[in-house]
Parts: C-alpha cells; structure tokens; sequence
C-alpha cells in the first residue's frame, strides 16, 4: 500500500517545464541593425542616426537599466530604447514589434510604457522649454514677417480608442475619439510648450485658456525679462501668434479676419499667416516622424499623454540635431479641426480691447515697414 500510495504521488507530478519563454529570435536587432546598418538606415527605421540613438540611451541609462535573474537575462537598454523608438516611428501593434525585436508583446508593451515614463522624466523640462536666447527666435519670426513674437500657438487632434469603449467620452465632432495636443513652437518648428490630455470634444480655446502658457504668458512669466516694444503709446509685450479660435489677449495676435477691409489689416493677416504656419508645419513633421500619432492610438487612458509627450520630445531632438524625415513620410497632413472666430467666449472685455489695441498698433508698425 505503501509503495502504491508513493507511485500515485509521483505519477501526479506534472514533467518539469523545458522552457521558461518562448523561444525568440533577436537576430535582427543583434547582427543586422548594430553591426551591419549606416545613418541613412537608422534614420528610415528609427528617424534618427546612431549617434543620436546612442545619446537618448545614455541619458536613460540609470533610470532603465535592469539586473539579470536566474529565470532570464534582462533586455538591455539599448534594445529596451530601440522597441520603443520603432514602435512610435511605425505605430505597429504590440505584436508586431515584438516579433520583429524577438520579444513577447506584453513585454514590448512594458518596455514602450517605461521608456515612454522615462523620457518623459529625464528630458522634458530639457527640450521642451523656452531657451535663453529669446532674441534668436524674435530675430527668426521678424524674418518671416512678423515683429517682437516668440511663438506660434495651434492644436491637433491625436486618434485614439475610446478608453472604456465610451466615445463620447473624447470623441470631437468629426465622430472619432482624439485627445487634443495643444503646441507652441519656435520659427524652427521647435516645441517650447505643449498641454497634452484634454479631450478632443473640447474646443481650443477652452483648453488655451485652461493651458499652462496661459496663465504663464498673462502674468509675464513665460519669457524672462518680458520685454516689451513701445509703438507709438502702445505698449507691446512678447506675441504669439493663433488662428481665429483662439480668444484676443495684449499677447495673443489672431487675425483680423472677415474685418480685415484695409490694405493696413489684410497685410497684417497675411504676415500672421505666414509666421503662424510654422505650427502647421511643425505638427506634420511630429506626425511624420512618429506614425503612432497618425492612426488610433491603442494605449490605457492615463498612458496616452506619456507617449504623445514622448513623441514631442523626441522631434525637439531630431530637430534639434537636423534629423532629416523619409521623402515619403515627409509633413502629412496633419489632423486639425478648422474652427470658427470665437470673440464670444471673450469674456475678459478689459484683455480683448487690449489686444485689439495691441494688434492695430503692430498692422500700422508693419506697414511702415513694408514702405521702407
């Protein structure tokens, strides 16, 4: 009975695993792309050249680097920032990339998550900033056309799946669920501010003027110093430049419009153009670098501004350090709602007579200049 009783015990065992994963292949990342590819590949596939590439994993080194356990080796930095970069670069599913980095998906989604966390903690304030040199950038937008400005501000809508499965929940009124990114960027195209994670149902003016660069810009803190340019009794503060759906403030410079009737008005309208389509221009090309942006983001609601941030990031860096865009990927259209003037929601009488003010003084200094 004994023996029996032992035989029963045994024959219930389950046969010990032979494998603790999946076996995968690596050999692409591994032979082809670090031994074998140039600049020219890296920047097809990754958007950017090696040496950019290699710059990112150093600054992420500490904060991703992971230690080997008996059950697996850890993926290396290296290969955890490269997943991450492919994954925004082609929008390809979990799946897809894994199979093409020889990891599982769930792992890929870990990995995306974490380096998206963590260029987001090491290099934001970094990149996306108002740097020191103000006259720099006051100097390139006068070279467009338009005087005393550091910046042009726009939003885009970026797709995503409803969270929850609840659309109306972020769907805007073109009947897709979006998450709007608010941008303002420098004559370059450069980001120095963005507000990420409003709904797409909301207008752009609401979301301006709950931004961050809102209440920075009405206080005078955004731009050290806050110079300021006397024309003729009007005192003009730094300008940044919007569309029509944005409300009138000294600072904000929209066009006059349908009230554009003298040549004064339609020369000013046609310089804000002008220097406000670098935003435009900047959106297509973070859309074209980052194709996740581009199709309908799949990603838990409370990740979603970590990867469209991380997205922002990284064009600062590629354009910061000339990274040329694929000829095919180059400035899709970008996704943006075209809105109506919004002088209604001008509560704020005081700041839109300000900003009229503001706006008459620049179009009749502009025109002075033009007669030159």
């Amino acid at each position: 009975m004994r023996n029996r009783a032992r035989w029963h015990s045994l024959a219930s065992l389950k046969a010990p695993r032979r494998f603790w994963v999946r076996e995968r292949s690596r050999d692409w990342w591994e032979r082809i792309v670090l031994t074998t590819w140039d600049d020219d590949q890296w920047l097809e596939c990754f958007r950017m050249d090696r040496a950019t590439f290699n710059g990112i994993v150093s600054v992420l080194r500490n904060r991703l680097e992971r230690q080997h356990t008996n059950m697996r080796e850890a993926v290396s930095v290296e290969h955890r920032v490269a997943v991450t970069i492919w994954f925004l670069a082609t929008g390809a599913c979990y799946r897809v990339a894994g199979d093409q980095f020889g990891l599982g998906a769930s792992t890929v989604a870990t990995i995306v998550l974490e380096v998206c966390a963590a260029i987001e903690v090491e290099l934001l304030s970094k990149t996306v900033c108002l740097p020191s040199e103000v006259g720099k950038i006051m100097d390139g937008f006068a070279a467009l056309g338009f005087p005393h400005c550091i910046g042009a501000i726009d939003g885009t809508h970026i797709p995503i799946c409803a969270p929850g499965g609840s659309p109306e929940q972020y769907g805007n009124r073109k009947n897709f669920s979006s998450m709007l990114l608010q941008g303002t960027v420098d004559h370059t195209g450069r980001f120095l501010d963005v507000e990420i994670g409003w709904s797409g149902k909301n207008h752009d003016a609401f979301v301006f003027k709950n931004s961050n660069i809102c209440a920075a810009m009405d206080n005078g803190s955004f731009v050290p110093g806050n110079p300021t340019l006397n024309l003729n009794g009007v005192s003009v503060p730094p300008i940044i430049l919007s569309d029509g759906a944005y409300p009138m403030r000294p600072w904000l410079m929209k066009p006059y419009g349908k009230l554009a009737i003298t040549r004064r008005e339609q020369n000013f309208d046609s310089c804000l153009s002008r220097a406000r389509n670098q935003v435009e221009k900047s959106f297509g090309r973070l859309k074209g670098r980052w194709q996740c942006l581009l199709y309908r983001l799949k990603a838990r609601e409370e990740n979603l501004v970590s990867i469209i941030t991380s997205c922002v990031i990284l064009h600062n860096i590629c354009e910061a350090r000339e990274q040329r865009i694929p000829g095919d990927l180059r400035d899709p259209l970008p996704i943006m709602l075209p809105e109506e003037g919004v002088d209604s929601l001008d509560c704020n009488k005081t700041l839109l007579e300000a900003g009229k003010l503001v706006r008459d003084a620049l179009a009749a200094f502009m025109e002075s200049q033009m007669r030159r």
